[in-house]
């Protein structure tokens, strides 16, 4: 991809009257918006079609069948770019709900490629090496070159810590944290080589606050940000600009599951309208859950010539929530 210094290479803001979403709100939930950056990204959004600025660049993108990941690629596909998606399209026995199909990956390809670009899907799982050397391969034998590295595929888990068995606590850090500590070991060699890159980490609104419900979630998201910025610093000598997105609430699989309704409050099964509720309390604008294109145009935005000089950061998704938090 191109830089500055290598243009050629590659409502609400009143407290929950009801107890136990106040809960929910302080122990799971806060955040932020570098609203700036995200006027910028909208602009980019909307302008991204006409101008085709990544013709001929290639993403890798983790966890791309649906949800973020997916937003993500078509956010970047709109704008010329080839992607590789490296999905797991498949349940694993310990996560206790639905995670992507072969089906959400297969529709995922045809979705990107109405975008005009080429897609390839690797199914494959995270934790692996294997998996990810294949599709690091796969970018380099199809497209020659890989330029945005988007390491998102993770899962969710509530519970109180003492609550939590030693797998389930393995399970999360093992895809939220080793998973992308391999995509980025497995991608680094080519971007210093390319003298060139973005990576995009996915990361949370928990990994900007304490989350009583979220541990060990918030624990692994808390290490993408300390990820994010080493390794922002290992590769800024080669043009390698290196960023952390942290979402609040995305209405999104992960979130909108009978698993996590009937968790978030110990003794109690939210429906989805109370969780909407919890969400419009949560964010300062006049917004409840919001779509997965608001993270995707800011992955986009931080991939772009205009993003440059931009590593190390951290920017918050949160409609205005952390205006309630300090600098």
């Amino acid at each position: 991809m191109s830089t500055r210094r290598d243009r050629s290479s590659a409502d609400s803001s009143k407290a929950p009257t009801n107890p136990a979403r106040r809960s929910l709100m302080s122990g799971a939930l806060g955040g932020g918006i570098a609203a700036s950056v995200m006027g910028m990204a909208r602009a980019e959004q909307a302008n991204g079609s006409a101008q085709r600025d990544f013709d001929g660049k290639a993403a890798l993108i983790t966890g791309g069948a649906r949800g973020i990941g997916l937003a993500c690629a078509n956010a970047l596909a709109a704008r010329g770019a080839n992607i590789v998606i490296l999905d797991v399209a498949d349940q694993i026995a310990e996560v206790p709900y639905p995670l992507a199909t072969q089906k959400d990956l297969e529709a995922a390809k045809e979705q990107i490629e109405g975008h005009g670009v080429s897609c390839i899907t690797i199914k494959g799982d995270v934790r692996e090496m294997k998996a990810q050397k294949a599709a690091i391969t796969a970018a380099m034998e199809s497209f020659g070159r890989l330029d945005f590295v988007i390491p998102n595929a993770g899962i969710t888990q509530t519970g109180f810590l003492e609550e939590l068995s030693e797998k389930e606590v393995d399970l999360v850090l093992d895809i939220n944290l080793k998973g992308v500590i391999k995509t980025v070991q497995a991608a680094t060699p080519i971007l210093r080589q390319q003298n060139s890159g973005r990576i995009v980490m996915i990361s949370s609104v928990t990994g900007r606050m304490g989350a009583q419900r979220f541990p060990v979630y918030g624990a692994s998201k808390w290490a993408v940000i300390g990820l994010t910025k080493s390794t922002a610093e290992a590769l800024a000598p080669h043009n390698v600009t290196v960023n952390a997105l942290c979402p609040t609430l995305v209405r999104t699989a992960l979130l909108e599951n009978d698993y996590v309704l009937s968790t978030m409050i110990p003794g109690t099964t939210l429906t989805w309208e109370q969780f909407e509720d919890a969400a419009k309390q949560l964010h300062m604008m006049p917004v409840g859950f919001y779509g997965p294109e608001e993270v995707g145009g800011l992955a986009a935005f931080l991939c772009s010539e205009e993003a440059a000089l931009i590593s190390g950061d951290v920017f918050d998704i949160a409609a205005g929530a952390n205006a309630r938090f300090p600098a």
